[in-house]
């Protein structure tokens, strides 16, 4: 469990829990991060990264009567390759999600690429004849903006692996606060075999890791990204008649053009709610802008519960 990681969340204390997770077989995606409380579970659909260290922050500010339940990637162990579409994971989330929720109104939560992972699991419920209280995207653009995005970043002319690994040490070093600078051009210049050892390297320059992580505790993770960054680069989001809640970051990463919807509009049927939190993509997932994330999602699964 990675319930530990409320009380101190660290990465070393992350590397513990997977390796735990090692240990004792379990299959299951789902971490129980709050399980209290009588309000319906409110279930975070993980990131590239496929960990629930992303929404931490904002399970804190959520209060105590509110049930939290975070999905994580299978293959962060090792214990089989990640998936590599999102239909699949999301097959594979929902059969989890069930078994403590058998049906109906769920309230799905996505940051980033979670967004559309958890819009390919409202899919997937809604053709099963299921019914979504809340579908709450969190700075995440729809496909065709996604795509546009990824191609206008820096590096996106290397070789994927160092495109990817670069991605990978930015969104790792995120829940922290930290930035950790990997450069492509030293990238470039090791064989395959060394990038991640100068990413961990890295990492334990700007104390995001403690000395004894090893290269091989990073490679699963980084598989992981890396299968996920590339399945929802490919995706291709079908119609969705429901409603969809959006919060978007104040500072956006590319121009949007005046489309607060971030190309939503093309893909939902129903209502496209739009909240302006401020702040850029990773610091509204962390303290103290989550505050106002928190209060604001409150109010939306209020307003849900409500109807």
């Amino acid at each position: 469990s990675l319930a530990p990681l409320l009380q101190s969340p660290t990465i070393e204390q992350l590397a513990i829990s997977l390796r735990s997770g090692e240990d004792s077989g379990s299959t299951s995606p789902l971490v129980a991060i709050q399980p209290n409380g009588d309000l319906p579970p409110l279930f975070l659909v993980p990131p590239s990264s496929g960990t629930v260290l992303f929404y931490l922050d904002l399970a804190r500010n959520l209060g105590s009567e509110q049930p939290i339940y975070g999905l994580q990637a299978p293959g962060l162990n090792g214990e089989r390759s990640p998936f590599t579409t999102l239909k699949e994971l999301a097959t594979h989330h929902l059969k989890a999600i069930k078994t403590i929720q058998p049906r109906g109104p769920y309230y799905l939560v996505g940051f980033c690429v979670g967004g559309h992972l958890a819009l390919e699991m409202a899919q997937q419920l809604h053709q099963q004849g299921d019914t979504l209280a809340l579908l709450a995207l969190i700075e995440a653009s729809a496909p065709e903006h996604h795509r546009l995005l990824i191609d206008s970043t820096p590096g996106r002319m290397l070789s994927p692996d160092i495109f990817y690994l670069r991605l990978f040490a930015e969104e790792m070093s995120a829940p922290w606060g930290k930035e950790v600078l990997v450069s492509c051009e030293e990238l470039q210049q090791l064989i395959p075999e060394e990038r991640l050892g100068y990413v961990l390297e890295r990492a334990k320059m700007f104390d995001l890791l403690p000395e004894e992580v090893r290269v091989e505790d990073l490679e699963n993770l980084f598989e992981v990204f890396q299968a996920t960054a590339i399945a929802s680069y490919n995706y291709e989001a079908r119609p969705y008649p429901g409603n969809i809640v959006l919060f978007n970051a104040s500072e956006q990463l590319i121009d949007i053009g005046g489309d607060r919807t971030l190309g939503w509009r093309d893909y939902v049927g129903g209502e496209i709610e739009i909240h302006e939190i401020p702040g850029e993509h990773f610091s509204i997932i962390r303290e103290p802008q989550v505050r106002v994330l928190a209060e604001r999602l409150k109010q939306a699964r209020d307003r849900a519960l409500a109807n």
